[in-house]
């Protein structure tokens, strides 16, 4: 299993889906999900994610990551 690491923190999913999305224009896989406050915060049956997300990528790839990110 890939070690994944977290190099940002955003405040929704449209801005997390676009930082996913530019991240792999540059060649880096990279996914988000809900930092442990916003999931603790969800209810069941919710269809989009309040509160902030973590982005993270591969831990090879953390410092080009927060570099493009910068």
């Amino acid at each position: 299993m890939e070690e994944l690491v977290r190099v940002t923190v955003v405040d929704n999913e449209p801005e997390a889906d676009l930082t996913v999305s530019m991240l792999g224009n540059e060649g880096i896989r990279a996914m988000w999900r809900p930092t442990n406050a916003a999931a603790a915060g969800l209810g069941a049956g919710t269809s989009s994610v309040m509160g902030p997300l973590e982005i993270l990528v591969r831990s090879e790839d953390a410092e080009r990551a927060r570099e493009l990110l910068a």
